[in-house]
């Protein structure tokens, strides 16, 4: 039985081209959807709050700084929030879109969204606590799940969206 409902006539229907065919048919009914617009509003607004939660730390750096420890290395420790969030992202974004690809943009953006979540969460416990050690295990946690997390935000978008409302979608972004 094909999962779209049919019957499969031989095994012939499953070639790389029939596979193609049917995303391109599923692809599709997706485009013309109104949903797909609901789809673009949830993306946009995890994205949103991955960026902000990216800046924050920047936005918050002399209350920050009243608030930890005096520290004559205050500078460095603030500026390693951003390195450590970047050195994941060397390699992480090429495993990311095979990841994607393997188990699913809807399934790994959604993991995704939860380590960037987590990671964010883990910065907050780090500022409350005054450590510099957890907020660093934070921003790593955050910038793991960052960078993929675009890759997968574009793969859906590509799937809902069709012709010149991809980049419309993109754009909106």
């Amino acid at each position: 039985f094909d999962p779209d409902g049919g019957v499969m006539a031989s095994n012939s229907d499953n070639s790389p081209a029939s596979a193609m065919a049917k995303r391109a048919a599923r692809r599709k009914k997706k485009s013309s959807l109104r949903s797909r617009w609901l789809v673009l509003a949830l993306v946009c607004a995890v994205m949103t709050g991955s960026y902000y939660t990216y800046d924050i730390p920047a936005a918050l750096h002399q209350q920050l700084q009243d608030y930890m420890p005096p520290s004559p290395n205050y500078e460095t420790h603030f500026n390693l929030l951003y390195t450590v969030y970047s050195v994941p992202n060397i390699i992480l974004p090429f495993f990311g879109g095979s990841f994607v690809d393997c188990h699913g943009a809807p399934l790994l953006f959604t993991m995704f969204a939860l380590t960037v979540c987590a990671g964010a969460s883990l910065l907050a416990v780090g500022v409350a606590y005054r450590s510099w050690e957890v907020m660093y295990l934070g921003r790593f946690v955050f910038g793991t799940g960052m960078e993929s997390l675009c890759v997968a935000q574009s793969t859906i978008l590509s799937d809902w969206f069709e012709g010149r409302e991809v980049a419309l979608a993109m754009g909106k972004f």
